[in-house]
């Protein structure tokens, strides 16, 4: 089960496009590239919605660097670097980007650890 505030879309079909992108992209073999993305986006954060097309943009961290899903229905259309989508945030609705960027991609990677407030102190019982 997915933290609060996040999403699973590992079940998303994943298109031949798609999958040429991330291997292009982000690297590895073409041969697990399925298997790696649909990792990758077991935790996802949505990002926004573009209003003409119905397509959802989600946040995933893949070895530790950014990546950005496009989502139209059940289908994952393509697959882009954090710098390639920025150009693209007023298209999915975001006048600027995401506050404490840092705090997001943390929440993604470590599950839970961010929204303990002891973890946060650093109390330890």
């Amino acid at each position: 089960m997915t933290p609060a505030g996040q999403r699973d879309y590992s079940s998303a079909y994943l298109t031949r496009h798609a999958l040429e992108r991330f291997v292009e992209r982000f690297g590895g073999e073409p041969e697990s590239a399925a298997e790696a993305l649909r990792g990758s986006l077991a935790r996802t954060r949505r990002l926004g919605r573009n209003g003409s097309n119905g397509a959802v943009a989600v946040l995933a961290v893949y070895r530790g660097r950014a990546l950005v899903a496009v989502l139209q229905g059940t289908r994952c259309l393509t697959v882009l670097t954090w710098n390639q989508f920025v150009p693209h945030l007023a298209e999915f609705g975001r006048a600027r980007l995401p506050r404490k960027w840092g705090r997001v991609l943390r929440r993604l990677v470590e599950p839970g650890e961010g929204d303990d407030p002891d973890a946060r102190s650093g109390c330890v019982e």
